[in-house]
């Protein structure tokens, strides 16, 4: 019995999303016979479940309370959430303490829970905390954003070390590191529980942005220590402190022409870390050793024209497992002390996830540039192992001895999956399916006019009626991310989906200078935006209308952030093609975006001034001729309203129509029903309307 139905506007605004709900921050216990992780629960908010490997059984454990319960979430968290791109209510994060007990982020406020049963054990004080990074004793490790705290389970705390002054935190990661750098912490435990690394940041310099809440009563006004491109970064000072002694030391004082990257301890003696310099084409490794205080170089990586950071480092066997590209290609590489770099296996790595004992667990290309396989290496012999085979993509966490992994994988046509891999068994945890009608998107490849073989997907209407139907493309097309694998994800693209359910095509490509190819592939878009993007993306419009017989008259174009700044791009620049676009919380010049993103591609705006005018869309609005939606959430804190407000004010002056969208409490990643509903109507409408579509719905 078929059990699947139409898919209709309001599904676009559920979250999560259904056929979307596999396990999340999984993480084993210390054992390795329990795995923790977060899932939506009863109410669809996340909740903490634990799954015995040997019973093969799943449990509740902690479920967040009613939302009248659970109190407004702090600023802190929100912005956090943010970063991460999280978009679910209840749990935000959990932490495993040992076998007994773990720290339950609800809301930003911090709980103390018996893993046995879920109850809440008193004694620490955890008021006020962000993060937690360790335990100690009877002692846990935090810090509260302006010190660091020892939390003891008699309820007093003691002040290890704290900052005074405006613009000042410790022991946290700040805004870029945590948004470009993929660092969300400041706190590094040693392995012996005696020292601990952290940071301190001066961001005094930075100039205060202010944004003014204006959906609530009083107003409200919000200032983030935001680094435009080209102005002042924070000063990062990388720190050490013995717990019993409170002796503090200053390993390393990064200023604003540089970034402190990963940082790992290789033992209780040898704390590795790295350091990137502001134009991201150096990236500097070394060695601190706690008891003689000496620093040893352990490598300088260049970059070509940057240095691609890896995700995640580990400590193996007194020497550090990473990724690198200094060959080309992303490989697997061991360094050690002496500087000598030895290379582990052969494959072309897209990240490193974990180690444990002789066992390493990493995500490769696959056949395809649209594949992400997932393999376990054995780390003394290099030889390798895939898992879930079956999968076009893949992703796992490993087990404290090795011999377990989580495993979630999917493709186009199979549904998600979660799977506990052991030595003698494979065991499905949980498996999830979308309840709608829905089309699998078909791959097609086009080539580049500079040789490189592009990826894309196609979202068809009902069979044989994509000739003559209009185009609408689908877009990102910026660095660091990926739209076309073949991954449930794809399929499971609603917005994508309703609209080739109301008679659309719909397209996707991966251009020059997105992610999954390669440094070479990424750095066309050193140097400028918007040019190479949009010809590729041509290219795949003249492809469909050649294959399918797509309507040339009917062109549409929507995309979020890098997307929306592309869809304005596409629509001012090639108005002959694009007659329809929604462009969401759109940069429309990179002036006013981060140093650490924005001068990575197009360098200092005072040292390159024609990149960034050459960038901009106000400089080439006047070719609008279109239809145009804009759709922005107040409350942004990343790309800024500001973007959209200059818009509009350059839109005026030239004569040019456009419509706006304001969602008033939304952030970059909108993440409440109303605002996701809202969003999916009005680009729906939009684009259908204007492309000669009905927006009629039948039950």
């Amino acid at each position: 019995m078929n059990t699947r139905r139409t898919l209709r506007i309001e599904d676009l605004g559920i979250r999560p999303v259904p056929g979307m709900t596999l396990p999340t921050q999984a993480a084993f216990s210390p054992s390795g016979a329990l795995l923790y992780y977060l899932a939506p629960g009863p109410d669809q908010r996340l909740a903490l479940f634990v799954f015995d490997l040997k019973r093969e059984t799943e449990r509740l454990i902690v479920a967040a309370p009613a939302v009248d319960d659970d109190g407004p979430e702090t600023l802190e968290e929100e912005l956090r959430k943010q970063r991460l791109r999280q978009t679910l209510g209840g749990i935000g994060s959990f932490r495993i303490l040992d076998e007994a007990s773990a720290i339950v982020n609800i809301g930003g406020a911090l709980r103390l829970v018996d893993l046995s049963d879920g109850s809440e054990q008193g004694g620490y004080d955890l008021s006020g905390l962000v993060q937690v990074q360790g335990y100690s004793g009877d002692r846990l490790i935090a810090t509260t954003g302006r010190a660091i705290v020892l939390a003891y389970r008699d309820g007093h705390r003691e002040t290890l070390v704290a900052v005074a002054g405006e613009g000042m935190s410790i022991g946290v990661a700040e805004y870029v590191a945590q948004e470009e750098l993929g660092r969300m912490t400041g706190l590094w435990l040693d392995p012996s529980g005696r020292y601990l690394a952290y940071t301190e940041i001066d961001e005094s310099r930075i100039t205060p942005h202010r944004i003014v809440r204006t959906d609530v009563h009083p107003n409200v006004v919000e200032e983030y220590r935001y680094p435009f491109a080209g102005a002042a970064n924070a000063h990062v000072a990388l720190c050490l402190v013995e717990l019993e002694s409170r002796a503090r030391t200053v390993i390393e004082h990064v200023d604003d022409q540089g970034y402190l990257a990963n940082v790992v301890w290789l033992d209780s003696d040898q704390l590795t870390f790295s350091t990137l310099n502001r134009a991201q084409s150096r990236l500097n490794r070394s060695i601190y050793r706690v008891s003689d205080q000496s620093r040893l170089v352990l490598g300088i990586e260049q970059g070509n024209p940057w240095v691609n950071l890896p995700e995640r480092e580990f400590a193996f066997e007194g020497d550090l497992l990473t990724t690198s590209e200094a060959r080309g290609d992303c490989r697997l590489v061991r360094l050690r002390a002496d500087g000598t770099q030895l290379e582990v296996g052969d494959m072309v790595l897209r990240r490193l996830l974990g180690v444990e004992g002789t066992t390493a667990l990493v995500v490769a290309t696959g056949e395809t540039p649209v594949q992400e396989w997932l393999y376990r290496v054995d780390l003394t012999t290099g030889g390798y192992e895939r898992l879930a085979g079956e999968y076009g993509v893949a992703f796992g966490v490993l087990a404290p001895s090795g011999d377990s992994v989580l495993v979630e994988a999917s493709s186009r046509d199979l549904s998600p999956v979660a799977l506990v891999h052991t030595n003698k068994s494979i065991t499905v945890l949980r498996s999830t399916h979308a309840p709608f009608d829905l089309c699998t998107p078909e791959f097609f490849e086009i080539e580049a006019s500079t040789g490189e073989t592009l990826y894309g997907a196609l979202y068809l209407p009902a069979e044989d009626t994509a000739k003559g139907a209009p185009l609408i493309i689908s877009v990102y097309g910026g660095p660091r991310a990926q739209l076309v694998t073949d991954s449930y994800g794809l399929t499971l693209d609603l917005q994508a989906q309703y609209l080739a359910s109301r008679g659309a095509v719909v397209l996707k490509l991966d251009n020059r200078g997105s992610y999954g190819r390669g440094r070479a592939f990424e750095a066309y878009l050193h140097g400028g935006f918007g040019a190479v993007e949009l010809a590729d993306q041509l290219e795949a419009v003249a492809y469909c209308q050649h294959h399918y017989g797509t309507d040339p008259e009917r062109v549409g174009i929507y995309g979020w952030s890098y997307g929306g700044y592309l869809t304005l791009i596409a629509m001012t620049r090639a108005p002959e093609v694009f007659k329809v676009g929604v462009a969401g919380a759109p940069c429309v010049d990179f002036r006013w975006y981060d140093t650490a993103y924005t001068e990575r591609y197009l360098g200092n705006p005072a040292e390159n001034p024609e990149a960034y005018d050459a960038t901009s869309v106000l400089g080439s609005l006047g070719g609008l001729r279109g239809r145009l939606l804009v759709i922005h959430g107040l409350m942004d804190e990343n790309v800024h309203f500001g973007h959209t407000a200059s818009l509009l004010a350059r839109a005026h002056e030239l004569g040019r129509e456009l419509e706006l969208v304001v969602l008033p409490g939304s952030r970059h990643a909108p993440v409440d029903t109303a605002s996701l509903t809202r969003l999916a109507r009005s680009r729906s409408k939009f684009l259908l309307e204007h492309l000669g579509l009905s927006t009629e719905e039948t039950s």
